[in-house]
């Protein structure tokens, strides 16, 4: 996703006041309110998170967080976050590669949008969870929990790896991009030639959420969050002088913004 689309910040708004105004009418019990399972008010927390792709189109990530927040009130805190993602090109961008090699008619062209993959990333930001609740689960148990708003931000690592600009001229007549022993079997391959470029950016995070309290200090975590960070590829490259490692083309003017968007789910112990 770029730019072109309904950034993810306003949606997730609009979603929680949906869900606000469906909590209070529903399920925010005032007793609920009056009796916390627990109250997180001037208490440390420690988290961990696995985020799984909700949209896959040329990357996907599979992302690992850990977090250490400091809750200033029961509906405001602060929160740092750190991670890694792993990350992988989808089939739909192995498919445009591989059409790619050893093209007469694509000589000049330009390179693919969203292509950047983030590994490492750390980011500082705010909670604000103005919806306390509880839900009847059985006759006499009940799941309490907090909706919120997250929004931050800070700096991660990038890597892009091209899908059309192979280095490697000898595999590139041969239509593959590596160095497979096997020329029908791209997995006996152990390195491949594709051209690849990191650099390190800011990147925005923004979510919304829920946690639920199963016990005194202990809560599971469901969010939906979205990573943001400027897009950077190149226009009107010339494929011969960009893989001989020859400057060419020219970055594009309006590159937009990539969107990582992912289910987190995670656990929090409060001290």
């Amino acid at each position: 996703m770029t730019a072109r689309t309904l950034p993810l910040s306003a949606s997730l708004a609009l979603l929680l006041t949906a869900l606000s105004a469906s909590a209070q009418q529903q399920v925010l019990d005032p007793a609920a309110v009056r009796h916390r399972l627990f109250s997180p008010e001037e208490h440390l927390e420690a988290s961990i998170s696995v985020g799984l792709p909700v949209r896959e189109y040329l990357t996907a990530h599979y992302n690992l967080n850990v977090g250490v927040a400091y809750n200033l009130f029961n509906t405001f805190g602060l929160e740092a976050r750190a991670g890694y993602a792993l990350s992988r090109h989808t089939g739909l961008a192995r498919s445009i590669s591989e059409s790619f090699l050893n093209r007469e008619d694509k000589k000049i062209t330009d390179e693919l949008e969203d292509m950047w993959e983030m590994n490492l990333h750390g980011v500082v930001g705010a909670r604000w969870a103005p919806i306390y609740g509880k839900l009847s689960l059985l006759a006499d148990e009940t799941a309490h929990f907090q909706a919120y708003l997250w929004g931050g931000g800070g700096l991660a690592s990038l890597r892009r790896q091209s899908v059309i600009q192979c280095t490697s001229v000898q595999n590139r007549e041969l239509g593959i991009c590596d160095d497979r022993s096997d020329p029908l079997d791209a997995s006996t391959a152990k390195e491949n030639y594709w051209r690849t470029e990191t650099r390190m950016a800011p990147v925005v995070s923004g979510a919304v959420g829920f946690r639920f309290f199963v016990a005194s200090g202990h809560a599971i975590r469901f969010e939906l969050r979205d990573w943001v960070f400027t897009d950077q590829y190149r226009v009107n490259v010339v494929r011969e002088d960009w893989e001989a490692g020859r400057e060419s083309g020219e970055p594009a003017r309006n590159p937009g913004l990539t969107h990582l968007v992912q289910f987190d789910l995670g656990y929090t112990f409060i001290f």
